[in-house]
């Protein structure tokens, strides 16, 4: 990793893998030539570039990698040292449709019977006994939001999310929509089938290029029989044309395909593996099993073939993937900068029970990357074949798990080798979050009702603690602990069965995650995992655990108070007695009125 002044600290590190053979995979091959036209409406209106400073963020004061080229927006400067990935200044805004002002922020990926199906990361965590439980019976999907994706590749045959809108015979079709070269003119922007400004709008730009997206062929110019999936019509009117298996919102066009615009890129490779650990199949003979077997993957590119993202490629696809209702979304990218305007789609998201995982990035200091930062979202780190962190992991008060991220095959893309590669020695927090995210769709699958926080807190409550007690349950080194999916899944899968469970009010009308669900931990096996906060506004007190209501409280200007911690239950449990503990009266002395 390149390290530079904190001047030109631009780009988020997703996934800079620390492993070895770091350049050494590639992913899997072409899912096809031609892509969809790139129309779709998006959910804010075009942004409006500015290279104005942009509005104070707090931040972690750390250096971070540069890599840029020669595409980007009128005004924008950045260093020339590197010729990767397009870079916005650090002080470049953009207007949402209500006229506020965002900065714009800049992503990329942390890198650093199956012939490997068993590898260290599924033995030593308990996976393998978890996949003897195998998966429930509500089909699960995983929104992975990364780089191109390898969507031939044999480990995920039958495996991706399809949105059935868009597939079925139909009696229309629009025309074709032919790149530069096809069309006989010099490359460029006002012809290369990319939206090179990121404005949601395809070849609206001018100025030269170098590279170009295959021409968007419909069905009968492919010799395809005519069907919703490319007669390059937007079929079930969400704003996206022929969406059926994903969207690239690096350059606005209905494939997710590694490799189409540079397969030489340093971003051609790290999405399918990032896919490889949460979801490969397993028993199929081929290189090595994921994590969760059964649930469907949405592959939605947010970085190009040179690992370029921003905060709008990734938060569009955010909201993307909340509305196809997908169950976990993972993110295994971050920056180095707070970034309000992505933190907007991930609420977006949880307020639609949706669980984010993010990788906490790869500097091995306290500095904990962005979106992994925020109390929301469940922040990963990586943890070694010796059971203890990672040097590269990033760490801090936000930190929430480890599990593994070393020494760990994954499937590769290649221009040679398109649906049968395989890398080794793969490492970094970018693969350690795909370990959870695979987890908790595996658990969702049996818990179909249960809210993102109950399973969220689950999965820390029955993670190997290390030296960590319940009246320390947390560390900045290890969140709550490592991973273990044995005894997650045991949990899961196995309803709690107390003889009596004293539970907190009152609870907030709004929070979906109230204090109702979290209670007083009193076995030997509870241990406390949620943090227990009392919103007290001038008209009304109450308790929750959920990190978003906290947020929107402090946002009204409420008093926000921490109270204890506590342990979270799950939906199935059975407790023989219930009780309700009044926190109004306990704390407050006050009998009624106020928090009813």
């Amino acid at each position: 990793m390149v390290r530079t002044t904190n001047k030109q600290r631009l780009i988020i590190l997703v996934g800079a893998a620390v492993a070895v053979s770091l350049f050494v995979f590639a992913f899997s091959g072409p899912f096809g030539t031609q892509k969809s036209p790139s129309t779709a409406k998006l959910p804010t209106d075009s942004p409006v570039i500015s290279s104005q400073p942009a509005p104070a963020q707090s931040s972690t004061d750390k250096s971070m990698s540069t890599q840029s080229s020669s595409e980007k927006p009128a005004g924008a400067t950045y260093p020339t040292e590197n010729t990767y990935a397009r870079v916005y200044p650090k002080t470049s805004t953009f207007q949402d449709k209500s006229g506020e002002s965002f900065p714009l922020r800049t992503y990329k990926p942390f890198t650093v019977n199956d012939p490997s199906g068993q590898q260290w990361w599924t033995t030593s965590t308990g996976l393998d006994t978890a996949w003897n439980i195998g998966s429930g019976t509500t089909q699960t999907v995983v929104a992975v939001i990364d780089t191109g994706f390898a969507l031939q590749h044999e480990e995920f045959t039958n495996r991706w999310a399809l949105n059935t809108g868009e597939q079925g015979s139909t009696t229309s079709e629009a025309p074709s929509k032919l790149n530069c070269t096809d069309r006989g003119l010099p490359i460029s922007q006002s012809c290369n089938l990319i939206d090179d400004d990121f404005d949601g709008i395809v070849d609206n730009e001018i100025g030269t290029a170098t590279r170009e997206n295959p021409s968007q062929l419909n069905c009968s110019d492919a010799s395809l029989p005519l069907d919703k999936s490319c007669n390059m019509i937007d079929d079930d009117n969400n704003g996206y044309v022929d969406d059926v298996s994903g969207w690239d919102f690096a350059n606005f066009d209905a494939s997710v395909q590694a490799g189409q615009t540079n397969p030489d890129g340093n971003g051609t490779q790290h999405a399918t593996a990032v896919t490889g650990v949460l979801a490969a199949t397993g028993n199929n003979n081929k290189g090595i099993a994921g994590v969760n077997w059964s649930t469907k993957v949405l592959p939605l590119q947010a970085l190009d073939d040179d690992s370029y993202g921003n905060t709008l490629t990734v938060a569009r696809a955010i909201y993307y993937a909340a509305d196809r209702g997908v169950d976990v979304i993972n993110l295994s990218l971050g920056s180095v900068d707070e970034d309000p305007y992505l933190r907007q789609a991930i609420d977006y998201a949880i307020d639609r029970d949706v669980i984010v995982v993010a990788a906490s990035g790869n500097d091995g200091c306290d500095c904990i990357s962005y979106p992994a930062q925020y109390p929301e979202v469940i922040a990963v780190g990586a943890q070694n074949q010796s059971g203890s962190p990672s040097t590269f992991s990033n760490y801090g008060a936000q930190l929430d798990i480890l599990a593994p991220g070393e020494g760990m095959t994954t499937p590769r893309w290649s221009k040679t080798l398109p649906s049968t590669g395989y890398a080794s020695n793969m490492a970094g927090t970018s693969f350690a979050a795909p370990y959870v995210s695979g987890l908790l769709s595996l658990a969702r699958s049996h818990q179909p009702t249960a809210k993102w926080g109950e399973l969220f807190n689950a999965l820390l409550a029955t993670a190997n603690h290390g030296n960590l007690t319940a009246m320390n349950p947390s560390s900045h080194q290890l969140g709550s602990g490592y991973a273990q999916a044995n005894t997650f899944m045991a949990r899961t899968t196995t309803p709690d069965t107390p003889i009596i469970r004293y539970t907190f009010s009152p609870t907030p009308i709004t929070s979906t995650l109230s204090s109702a669900l979290s209670y007083q931990c009193m076995s030997a096996n509870d241990f406390p995992t949620a943090s227990l906060f009392e919103i007290a506004s001038t008209s009304s007190i109450y308790y929750t655990i959920d990190a978003l209501e906290r947020l929107r409280a402090t946002n009204r200007g409420d008093s926000v108070t921490y109270i204890a911690r506590t342990c979270v239950g799950l939906p199935t449990d059975a407790p023989l007695t219930i009780r309700r503990i009044n926190l109004l009266s306990e704390i407050k002395n006050i009998q009624s009125g106020k928090g009813w």
